[in-house]
């Protein structure tokens, strides 16, 4: 018997029961839409909690850092300290997967703004690499080549400013006395600075640019040219006894034993640098450089590594969606199998006529895997669609304030329920393969039929 054969006799026994037949198509459809609804709300959950933690930082930026020496550490942690000088920039640019990185400086001070006070952190880096590390403004521009005593602020840095007539600095994001960012944009803030020694020594730093993303990790920080950051970090550290020196002596003692021993001192290298940001490729160099990183000896953080802790939670979830979800496409395909075992009772005399015309085994098991197949194909689709109404519901009237209030104000609007193409490709061969699973049993039984006894008693 040909396909289309097939198709039209299984498509005209089906519709001879139309009440049975939707009904069992409803049942599929339902047990379609809760697979694909429920997974599609874990899909949602981690778009949604990757797009929460892109808020507070790159995914593909690594910060790495210096470990510093502290009285007992063990030997092999001491045998894997590193300095974090040019020659290791240099090091880690040239890793596989790294696509730049920049050194920084970090110092801070207080700082007046007219007549409100406050303090600044500020970070030191080379203006030609602020957009390879996905720095973006909200107004102003960030820094260029040639700037010197130009700085570019983050959102949050007003409230570290402390308004006349105010007993401490407004912060707090969504707070009463949160202020304009803006109002920072084309001001000059005075910077007072004090080392080891009790000396001081001002800067007059002017406000080109405003970043633009509020929950991002640096938006409390003021990016100045790394130049700049350097000789303020030098005069700060005038006459200090820093962890960096026990670093650099400890370093240098495992690099010049023989000269410790005759009582020369090891020659000091150049300046640390605070930390390096390395921007990578993508997510998956982002967790293999952090590694790789923290086994060389330095220390190393990405927003890539808690989003991994969140991921695998994610996934647990997912599993327990998908088999609420397949509890009742079970139902479904138990119903496809009482219907189809119910059409071979009220049809077994057709059944017996059609063998002994001629038809083979496979000819009537092709014909019941067919319409068990239609009714899974028919429950996909209608499930489908409804699943596609269905997101858009929970997407329209969930979505905005389950977002706002998960993420903050002002975050990136996420959608709550996300059924992608591959899933609702996926949906309708899986529901259409469920249909001629459950078609195996009742296509069985029809090829077993005898039909000299069918014929005698029906």
């Amino acid at each position: 018997m040909k396909l289309y054969d097939l198709l039209v006799l299984a498509n005209r026994n089906l519709w001879r029961r139309k009440g049975r037949t939707m009904l069992t198509v409803l049942g599929m459809s339902i047990g379609t839409v809760s697979v694909i609804v429920l997974f599609s709300l874990g899909i949602g959950l981690a778009e949604w909690q990757r797009v929460s933690m892109e808020q507070w930082g790159s995914l593909n930026i690594i910060t790495v850092s210096q470990t510093f020496f502290y009285p007992g550490m063990p030997e092999e942690e001491r045998e894997r300290l590193r300095l974090l000088n040019e020659q290791a920039v240099a090091e880690i640019e040239a890793m596989p997967g790294v696509l730049g990185a920049a050194p920084a400086f970090t110092v801070g001070g207080e700082a007046r703004k007219g007549r409100d006070m406050g303090y600044l952190h500020l970070v030191g880096i080379e203006p030609g690499k602020m957009e390879l590390m996905e720095f973006e403004v909200k107004a102003g521009r960030l820094l260029h080549d040639g700037d010197r005593y130009n700085v570019v602020a983050g959102s949050h840095v007003i409230n570290n400013f402390m308004q006349q007539g105010m007993h401490g600095p407004t912060v707090g994001i969504g707070s009463p006395q949160e202020r304009d960012p803006l109002e920072l944009l084309d001001r000059r803030l005075v910077l007072t600075l004090q080392n080891a020694r009790g000396q001081k020594r001002g800067y007059i730093l002017n406000v080109v640019g405003i970043l633009g993303n509020q929950f991002a990790e640096h938006s409390h920080a003021v990016h100045a040219p790394l130049s700049l950051l350097r000789e303020m970090h030098n005069f700060v550290n005038q006459g200090a006894q820093s962890e960096q020196l026990q670093l650099v002596d400890s370093v240098h003692m495992q690099h010049d034993q023989a000269g410790m021993q005759r009582g020369r001192r090891a020659e000091r290298p150049e300046l640390q640098y605070s930390f390096v940001s390395v921007r990578t490729k993508n997510v998956g160099y982002t967790k293999q450089l952090g590694e790789e990183l923290r086994l060389m000896g330095y220390q190393a953080h990405s927003i890539a590594d808690q989003l991994e802790g969140i991921e695998q939670g994610t996934r647990i979830v997912q599993a327990v969606l998908l088999g609420i979800g397949a509890i009742s496409l079970l139902v479904a395909t138990i119903g496809i199998i009482n219907t189809m075992v119910m059409s071979i009772y009220e049809r077994t005399r057709e059944i017996a006529v059609i063998k002994v015309l001629g038809a083979s085994f496979s000819d009537i098991r092709g014909l019941f895997l067919t319409e068990a197949a239609l009714i899974g194909l028919l429950g996909g689709i209608s499930g489908l669609v409804c699943s596609f109404l269905l997101s858009l519901l929970i997407n329209t009237y969930a979505g905005a304030a389950i977002g706002a209030g998960a993420i903050g104000p002002g975050a990136t609007p996420v959608q709550i329920s996300v059924i992608p193409l591959w899933l609702a490709f996926f949906a309708l061969i899986f529901s259409t393969t469920i249909g001629l699973i459950a078609g195996l049993y009742p296509a069985s039984r029809a090829m077993r039929l005898d039909p000299v006894t069918a014929m005698r008693h029906y």
